[in-house]
């Protein structure tokens, strides 16, 4: 499904944009992983382009626990004391969240001395000794300055490394000057190229859009349950209406990435338990923004129209832009009633949840004052309860996925500890 709005190479940047959204630092950590990674497998010489691209896309990954275990602000910390917690945190996320199962043990052992992976049975432990290389040449350049040497990390091989990794990181520098590449950031060019190799299946990219939903919870796990109640609020509202399969599908994407843009609001201010100066609203509002620059040029025009309409209302008081009911039409419509009524009968630290009954008054008064698109809420209300039903069973498992990552994470982290 998700093959007509969006490209391989644009779900990678899409990928990418989201990490930024929640860490820039993080994110571009992670592009310098990928194409360290990418010049050592290309130099190992048995790997067909597609292959490479396909493993830079798990670096970029790589430290994608992080967002959920440690304070991403002090990366360096982290990943030298105790890097493990993220470790397995991301391993988990990419098994259960990502077309990454078979790979994601990659992140759980990308910390591990290669004295202790170097007789694991594991089809990718090539590729997680490149992994573990390709951080720490990322790390150590960082940390070192203009004193960074990487021919330091052969007091190491054996040891911490593998040997041939080692080896290979050496031609890799005399062929293709890395870190000259990666300090004047002339790699970005060569980066892009090799991206160009990804190959994704529908279903793979169906898959990575979900886990970019999932990213949310990485902040807060009730934004995830919210989006999922939305989806199947959208998808009920969508079939009782009777719309086309296009228009239905475009509705499920743009509610599927609607609060992306909360990635780059502070979680203090969203969880603040107390009313919010004027400031502090308007900057969760530039979330409707930042999702329409992050979705920029790489899903379709009507998916990101449709998901920035989201605040709007059709009486011309929504936000970011005051639009009135003449520029839009039901597939706006449904979205915003759907976000409006799961947000409402959450509890929130700065309100209580309301009721069925306060919502359905909100609804009615909503048709009289031109606030909601007559048609959709007066469906919304005739099926009030079934549509509820539904999107609530969905949300409980969503949530049950979080619960299920939290459980393994506590198993997982005590076996390896």
């Amino acid at each position: 499904m998700a093959v007509e709005y969006i490209t391989s190479r644009n779900m990678v940047d899409l990928i990418y944009e989201t990490l930024r959204l929640m860490n820039k630092s993080m994110a571009h950590h992670s592009m310098r992983v990928s194409y360290i990674m990418s010049k050592i497998l290309e130099i190992q010489g048995t790997y067909e382009k597609y292959e490479i691209a396909d493993f830079m896309v798990l670096a970029l990954l790589h430290d994608i626990g992080a967002f959920k275990t440690d304070d991403v602000r002090k990366q360096l910390t982290f990943e030298a004391k105790n890097p493990m917690p993220h470790a397995v945190y991301g391993y988990l996320f990419l098994k259960y969240l990502s077309p990454l199962e078979e790979q994601s043990k990659i992140i759980l052992y990308h910390h591990t001395d290669y004295n202790k992976t170097k007789d694991m049975d594991y089809r990718y432990r090539f590729e997680l000794e490149a992994l573990k290389v390709a951080e720490i040449m990322d790390v150590w350049q960082r940390s070192f300055g203009a004193k960074f040497d990487h021919k330091l990390i052969n007091n190491y091989a054996g040891t911490k490394f593998d040997p041939k990794v080692c080896k290979l990181l050496d031609t890799a520098v005399e062929e293709f000057d890395i870190f000259t590449k990666l300090r004047d950031k002339t790699f970005k060019d060569e980066y892009g190229e090799s991206l160009e190799y990804v190959l994704l299946s529908d279903d793979e990219k169906e898959k990575y859009l979900k886990m970019l939903m999932y990213c949310t919870g990485l902040k807060e796990e009730q934004t995830v349950s919210e989006t999922v109640a939305t989806i199947y609020v959208c998808r009920e509202l969508g079939r009782k209406l009777k719309l086309s399969e296009l228009d239905k599908n475009e509705v499920y994407y743009a509610a599927m990435l609607h609060d992306i843009g909360m990635l780059a609001i502070p979680v203090e201010l969203l969880n603040a338990p107390r009313k919010l100066g004027e400031e502090e609203k308007n900057l969760i509002k530039t979330h409707v923004e930042i999702m329409e620059k992050t979705l920029e040029n790489k899903l379709s025009k009507e998916i990101i129209k449709v998901a920035a309409a989201h605040h709007e209302r059709f009486d011309g008081n929504g936000y970011p832009r005051g639009l009135k009911a003449s520029v839009m039409g039901q597939k706006e419509a449904i979205l915003q009633i759907s976000e409006q009524v799961v947000n409402s009968m959450e509890p929130k630290p700065y309100r209580e949840a309301r009721t069925k009954e306060q919502i359905v008054d909100d609804l009615n008064n909503g048709i009289i004052s031109g606030k909601y698109e007559g048609i959709v809420a007066d469906t919304f209300l005739k099926y009030y309860d079934e549509i509820m039903d539904k999107a609530k069973q969905r949300a409980d498992m969503a949530l049950v996925t979080h619960q299920k990552l939290q459980r393994n994470y506590n198993q997982v982290y005590s076996s390896l500890v």
